[in-house]
């Protein structure tokens, strides 16, 4: 994909996000770029809904594009729809029987933006993190007629679906365990904050439970770091961090946000993040100066735009992705492969006896998904993951400060 492409649909994505301050922006001719390939690369990342509001009402356009725009804008908004009163439905049933239910993500971030019906989501994510309570709301929602599906993907929530298909993630904690113990434990001691910290969102014209900001905020962080370090994330999760940010939040959320940062020690990627966004997608400086202040690697800003491009919405564009791990020497390797072990078998992998048997087990899992699924050779990957790691390693990942 062309860099003027890429420019191109960062500065659309900038106007959708910022539709009043750049009212009068005078942006590049329709004709005068690739728009197929805009499209394309628009679509990787689930933002090509946003640039129905970049372009609307734009002379030039071509017909067949404005018909692409207009089409992907109303499936995403019936869509959304669906999925805002399936999210009403879940936490009512669940609220009826003495459980509630916070919504992370979805509906929650998607009414920051200026067209909240544009922003692409999938699925509706609920958090109940008491593991009595947890066991129970999938109990109760079974019963509702939601069937638990058979490969569950994660050890952080359970999927259970619909008769029409749509997942609903019931989540008992934040994250999948990271490589960092510290930080996992910073997240279990995290959980009762969660519960305690919440606020009703009725902008939809329904009601349901949210983090407060504070606390929706350092979400927003876990889940980008989440997909960053095994394949990385695409355009839309920025997107979601420059509508937080560039509303009022009250300055005592942004104090509590920052200890959240400092204690989980991911001040690095956060600044990371944040720089990112000010210099690509418009977002105020002003509003995130308290999160930039000391910060001395702008530079960082390219790399990291740089390696959301070339992820993709999950980090699924490039074959040979893999992970981002800390340090770049053979010890990392080692440690993320462990990790990896533990992930694939968290069970037996309590059991030190069994770590040779399953080291093995995971290493032939890893090089049947990448030869025979992905078609990619393992030492591809390795390199990927090598290349990725210099910048995980600059941010300072998992540095706590003494």
């Amino acid at each position: 994909m062309s860099v003027n492409t890429e420019t191109i649909l960062l500065k659309r994505l900038r106007k959708s996000l910022n539709p009043i301050e750049r009212k009068e922006e005078v942006l590049e001719p329709p004709g005068k770029c690739d728009l197929r390939g805009l499209l394309e690369i628009a679509k990787k990342h689930a933002v090509l809904p946003l640039l129905f509001d970049a372009y609307e009402g734009e002379k030039g356009i071509p017909a067949e594009f404005g018909q692409v725009l207009s089409s992907f804008a109303a499936t995403t908004v019936r869509s959304n729809y669906r999925l805002l009163f399936l999210t009403k439905y879940v936490t009512h049933i669940l609220q009826e029987q003495g459980i509630r239910a916070i919504v992370l993500k979805g509906a929650a971030t998607a009414s920051y933006y200026p067209s909240p019906e544009l922003r692409k989501s999938g699925d509706v994510d609920i958090l109940v993190s008491r593991q009595e309570t947890f066991l129970r709301a999938v109990e109760i929602l079974k019963k509702e007629g939601f069937t638990e599906r058979k490969e569950q993907d994660a050890l952080h929530h359970m999927e259970l679906v619909n008769e029409e298909g749509i997942c609903v993630e019931v989540h008992s904690i934040l994250a999948e365990p990271f490589e960092s113990r510290k930080m996992n434990h910073f997240l279990e001691t995290l959980l009762p904050a969660y519960e305690q910290h919440v606020t009703v969102n009725d902008s939809w014209g329904i009601s349901f439970y949210q983090p407060e900001d504070a606390y929706h905020a350092f979400y927003l962080v876990i889940h980008m770091l989440q997909h960053f370090l095994r394949a990385g994330f695409g355009l839309k999760y920025l997107c979601d961090w420059v509508v937080f940010w560039n509303r009022e939040v009250d300055e005592r959320e942004k104090e509590t946000f920052l200890h959240l940062v400092k204690e989980s020690g991911t001040e690095g990627f956060v600044s990371v993040l944040t720089e990112t966004c000010v210099k690509y997608l418009g977002l105020k400086r002003k509003n995130v100066a308290f999160l930039l202040k000391g910060f001395e690697g702008r530079e960082l800003a390219d790399d990291f735009m740089k390696d959301i491009f070339a992820s993709g919405e999950f980090g699924h564009d490039k074959r040979q992705r893999m992970v981002a791990m800390r340090g770049t020497g053979i010890s990392a390797y080692i440690r993320e492969f462990h990790h990896q072990m533990h992930l694939n078998y968290p069970k037996a992998g309590r059991i030190f006896l069994l770590w040779p048997v399953l080291w093995g087990m995971t290493l032939l899992r890893f090089l049947h998904n990448n030869r025979a699924v992905r078609g990619v050779k393992g030492r591809d990957i390795l390199k990927e993951a090598g290349k990725r790691s210099r910048l995980i390693n600059k941010m300072k990942l998992f540095s706590y400060k003494q």
